[in-house]
């Protein structure tokens, strides 16, 4: 009889200890919409999800197709900026359930954060603690919120560098503004406010003349740049830096503000 419930016992044991390696081993399966989204859930959870859309997509004028559907439907839970960000899903996730979707930071004003809201450390921090909260994990801001302070020093030393020049840097489009934002930044120009408008003649002149007045360091050169529109309205001098707005190179989101911050710090600086 002991025997018996000595064995019932090990059994029991046995089970529960199996039961909870298959929850270890089994995460939720995720789906996050665009890149940016997939490193912010690798930051939390420390899992790497593939993301819906192509690294280099971007997420305003996106064409769903039906794979991407039947992924969207298969997902445990979809991540998303919701359908102000991305109106490609709005429709399909009308029919996607509730407790099946989260929307990063679905609360907060989109307009506070333009059209490119991932660009915002703070955004950023602000989704990864809803993140943490969803999935109730044990992810720590401290060390978040220090490196961010850190690139503000150095931004803001780089910003005083350029102001005692009587310079400032141009962007191609408006699509840092979250970022400057957060950094206390602000451009020349651009050559144009959104993805899909082309520059204007009286901004295009704007730009000119800040050129010929010798008042820009650098331009900012994104995805959406025409290189010859450029080279024909500023001198050659001036540099012309590359970013990343999509994040298409970066490994984590560190790397990816990094990397804008670096392209700042450049600024006039080569």
């Amino acid at each position: 009889m002991l025997s018996a419930a000595r064995c019932a016992s090990q059994v029991l044991v046995v089970l529960v200890f199996w039961c909870t390696s298959a929850i270890a081993v089994s995460p939720i399966s995720m789906l996050p919409s665009t890149h940016v989204l997939s490193l912010m859930v690798k930051e939390v959870t420390g899992d790497k999800h593939e993301p819906l859309l192509s690294t280099n997509v971007s997420p305003h004028d996106f064409s769903l197709k039906p794979s991407h559907v039947r992924r969207l439907q298969k997902a445990e839970l979809v991540v998303w900026f919701g359908p102000t960000i991305e109106p490609y899903l709005a429709k399909v996730m009308r029919q996607i359930p509730d407790d099946k979707q989260l929307i990063i930071n679905q609360d907060l004003s989109a307009s506070n954060y333009g059209g490119h809201p991932w660009t915002s450390p703070e955004y950023l921090l602000q989704g990864m603690q809803q993140l943490r909260q969803y999935t109730g994990q044990a992810w720590n801001s401290q060390e978040w919120v220090q490196q961010m302070t850190q690139l503000k020093v150095e931004l803001a030393a780089s910003t005083r560098d350029m102001s005692q020049k009587n310079q400032g840097y141009l962007v191609y489009h408006d699509g840092i503004s979250a970022f400057e934002t957060y950094f206390g930044l602000a451009h020349l120009a651009s050559f144009t406010n959104a993805d899909d408008q082309p520059p204007g003649a009286q901004q295009l002149a704007i730009i000119a003349q800040l050129d010929k007045d010798n008042k820009v360091a650098c331009i900012l050169m994104d995805h959406e740049a025409q290189p010859k529109l450029v080279n024909a309205v500023i001198k050659s001098s001036v540099e012309r830096i590359q970013i990343d707005i999509l994040a298409t190179k970066s490994h984590s989101l560190m790397t990816y503000l990094t990397s804008l911050q670096k392209a700042l710090l450049g600024c006039g600086h080569s």
